[in-house]
């Protein structure tokens, strides 16, 4: 219903003591207002307004779902609610042209006073809904007669309102007492889950890495991810066009000349605070208006905890890039490169400074950024475009400098770009005292010990790393967490489960200590990566869920980490045989690898594709794999770093596809070149000497080799038993195994790096052993089963000795139960 019309067969409620009139939801008509053709029911949402006692407020700009959700509160209300609806446009009305709206809807007489409405509402007798979409700006009379009746305890009425700018209210005060709901922009974005429900609806085909890119491009923004559709509505014009005349008419349009100047002045700006805006505009009352009029239009949200800084959202600052002349735009930036440098915020500073020109300056200022800064934000991928634009005498001019572009280059796996860095470390020696002497070398052999791990030198990196650490001191802690970070890793790869708990455990102590939480997740991803790895899935999971809580306050400033936890998280989920929630995981980790330039997108590409595996889809388990590896050639990756996974990962991929011919002499030659003493498989992946093993043995055992194959799948089982990877041989959910077994597939859903169940010496029992072996499981005894074959009992003997001999057991008790175990039984 719009401002007061009524539609045919219309019924009111009168309330006997003050003559309103309004209508119910048992005569429901819904207003007949701008609505999106399809809705997406949101329960999260709609439950919180019906929750509101006095008032639920909706805040934020247009094309946020606010007058759909209002409607599909409205919806879910009792049938006998009496409710009146006015649709104000952004206009503000004046107090009287309000109340004579509102008492047409509630079937009182025109041109009633507001002091006689409100004497109405007082005495009704039953609850009244009042819904408010569209509430203007500045509204100031009309502002204080709904506090009035809002803050009068004896109006039964509820208030719910939806708004492009927050109105000036005593919110605080109401929700201090128990009676509001304030719903803003994050609340009313679409959710990621409810983002992938939508996406089907408005579009049934699209390309894989379309999703991703818009949920980036709108975050969540529902009119943003309608225009974002190319094609969808107007073929012609492009998708930014249309985002920015939407941002120009929605918004621009309805802002003060004071507020509009200063929002596309912040368009050009990383981040901002009202002091901030004081020195940018000194002209005006900046500090008042940018909390009074830019926070309340909805379109910033905080980067911190204490709301002291805040950012504009991305696809408002997108639209808004061209408003300004480009002398104002340089002296906005400059201004505030020099102020946000003074503030601490030293990466902004540097991207300010190139983005004038301004070199020297930028180079000056990165020599001020923190160790740790390279994994907050999307700060790697903001360091190794920097070198792109500068030179190689600004960006390399001072060792610490030179120390950063090497630890850069290394999280890259950048490997000879970062070795050339670290001989021109080496070229800063000798110092000019023996103190300063020790310490440069220290640091350079902690780079050298780290690169060398990378590589593969295992004796190498282990000389290195320890000689580094008996001369590092405190001030050095990230050179002692890089040498006890390669070490673990190293120790991880060979086998030695204890000792690289022990140096995890000393490097996270330090991190702790050092107060630097980037690095203390980052150690315990390798953490998580050992207890995946020895069987302790549970652990793993507990610990992925103490990080996620640590940085779920400041997820928004680590989404390499962030990106890193969910790769984690996606390879336990198929591990537990949930493909579905891996994969869903999987793609996110993905996204959040390629917007930070982080190699570790290698293992989203990974999981991918043994997720496509899973499905019978090889073809598309292929696609992963190659497009992998272009982002990893993109990214200029060593291939010492991925190639040989990615090789272990298509053999897995062609065994699938049981094309043992074409697997033998590769799978042969990958164990072979694995376990060359003193050559470690990448850091990234410890455990691939021992997945290529099992490819091996799987291999012989698809040609027949039977013999072969028992030897290879016993030393494969004996290997990982001695060096504790009980992750690698425990045993998956039957549901896995039965899938793999049925199609007479190799492996199933497995986690990405590190896994496959352990089908290969299920696959040599013959179908008599089968036989006889689903009659051990009944019970029967070696005699029964004689009599029930028809075969002599020195024939069942014999069987039941092989039977216990191919799965690794002794007694006929252990057989039955590994054989449950491995789905062979149910």
């Amino acid at each position: 219903m719009v401002d007061g019309e009524r539609s045919p067969g219309w019924q009111g409620s009168t309330d006997s003591q003050s003559g309103v009139r309004a209508m119910t939801l048992s005569s429901l008509l819904l207003p007949t207002v701008s609505c999106p053709v399809i809705h997406l029911p949101r329960e999260r949402l709609s439950s919180q307004v019906l929750a509101a006692r006095r008032l639920c407020l909706l805040n934020a700009p247009g094309g946020f779902g606010k007058t759909a959700l209002l409607r599909e509160s409205l919806a879910q209300m009792p049938a006998e609610t009496r409710y009146g609806w006015v649709s104000l446009h952004g206009r503000v009305l004046s107090l009287a042209d309000f109340t004579d709206q509102l008492a047409q809807q509630l079937g009182l007489a025109r041109r009633m006073a507001p002091e006689v409405l409100l004497d109405c509402l007082r005495q009704a007798s039953a609850s009244l809904c009042l819904i408010l979409d569209d509430y203007p700006a500045n509204a100031v009379e009309l502002d204080d007669w709904l506090m009035r009746l809002l803050l009068e305890a004896e109006v039964p009425l509820r208030l719910w309102v939806s708004t492009r700018q927050r109105p000036n209210w005593p919110l605080a005060r109401l929700a201090l007492e128990g009676g509001a709901v304030e719903l803003g922009p994050d609340s009313l974005a679409l959710t990621r889950e409810e983002f992938s429900r939508l996406l089907p609806l408005l579009a049934s085909a699209h390309p894989d890495d379309f999703a991703e890119e818009l949920w980036e491009a709108s975050l969540g923004w529902c009119a943003m991810v309608r225009l974002g559709l190319p094609g969808l509505d107007d073929p012609i014009r492009p998708v930014a066009l249309r985002q920015r005349e939407y941002i120009r008419d929605e918004l621009l349009l309805r802002m003060s000349d004071v507020q509009r100047s200063m929002l596309c002045g912040i368009a050009h700006l990383p981040r901002l605070s009202a002091p901030l805006c004081v020195e940018l505009w000194p002209e005006l009352d900046a500090s008042r208006d940018f909390a009074s009029q830019l926070l309340t239009l909805g379109v910033m949200s905080p980067l911190d905890a204490e709301a002291r800084w805040w950012h504009l959202h991305p696809v408002v600052a997108r639209a808004l890039l061209d408003e300004l002349p480009a002398r104002e735009v340089s002296r906005l930036r400059l201004q505030a490169c020099r102020l946000l440098r003074e503030a601490g915020f030293v990466g902004d500073a540097v991207e300010l400074a190139l983005q004038e020109g301004q070199v020297e300056t930028a180079a000056s200022y990165m020599e001020r950024v923190p160790l740790a800064w390279l994994f907050a934000g999307q700060h790697l991928h903001s360091w190794l475009s920097w070198r792109e634009r500068l030179s190689p005498n600004l960006l390399e001019s001072t060792p610490f400098l030179i120390y950063l572009n090497a630890q850069a280059l290394l999280i890259g796996w950048r490997l000879d770009e970062a070795q050339a860095c670290i001989d021109r470390l080496g070229r800063q020696l000798p110092q000019p005292c023996a103190p300063h002497q020790r310490r440069m070398l220290a640091n350079w052999e902690a780079l050298q010990g780290t690169l060398f791990g990378l590589q593969g030198q295992a004796e190498r990196a282990r000389l290195h790393c320890r000689s580094a650490l008996e001369h590092l001191d405190a001030r050095d802690w990230h050179s002692i967490h890089l040498c006890y970070s390669t070490l673990a890793r190293i120790a991880m790869s060979e086998g030695q489960v204890a000792q690289a708990e022990a140096l995890l455990d000393k490097v996270v102590g330090l991190a702790r200590r050092q107060g630097c939480l980037a690095s203390e997740i980052l150690v315990d991803t390798d953490r998580i990566r050992l207890l995946i790895l020895t069987g302790e899935w549970s652990l793993a999971e507990e610990l992925l869920h103490h990080d996620f809580t640590l940085l779920s306050g400041q997820g928004a400033e680590y989404p390499l980490l962030i990106g890193r936890l969910l790769l984690l998280q996606a390879e336990l989920a198929t591990l537990n045989a949930d493909a579905d929630r891996g994969e869903a995981l999987y793609r996110r980790g993905f996204a959040y690898a390629r917007r930070c330039s982080d190699p570790f997108i290698l293992h989203a590409g990974l999981g991918l594709s043994e997720v496509a595996m899973y499905h019978g889809d090889a073809p598309q388990a292929e696609v992963h794999l190659r497009e992998v590896r272009r982002h990893l050639e993109c990214l200029r990756a060593d291939s010492l770093c991925y190639e040989p996974v990615l090789g272990v990962q298509t053999l897995r991929l062609l065994a699938r596809q049981q094309r043992w011919v074409e697997i033998l002499g590769p799978v042969r030659r990958v164990v072979a070149d694995l376990a060359v003493s003193g050559v470690l498989p990448p850091l990234n992946a410890p455990s691939l000497r021992y997945r290529a093993e099992q490819v091996l043995a799987l291999t012989l055992e698809g040609l027949g080799h039977r013999a072969a194959a028992l030897e290879a799948s016993r030393s494969w089982r004996e290997s990982c038993e001695r060096l504790g990877f009980a992750g690698l041989t425990r045993p998956r959910p039957r549901s896995v195994l039965a899938v793999a077994l049925r199609s007479g597939a190799v492996e199933t859903a497995c986690g990405c790096l590190e896994e496959l169940p352990d089908v290969t010496l299920a696959r040599v029992l013959t179908p008599r052993e089968m036989g006889v072996l689903r009659l051990m499981a009944e019970g029967l005894t070696n005699l029964e089963i004689s009599g029930r074959l028809f075969i002599s009992l020195n024939t069942v003997k014999a069987h039941t000795i092989h039977i216990n001999h191919k799965l690794g057991v002794k007694r006929r008790t252990q057989a039955v139960r590994r054989a449950r175990e491995l789905g062979l039984l149910a």
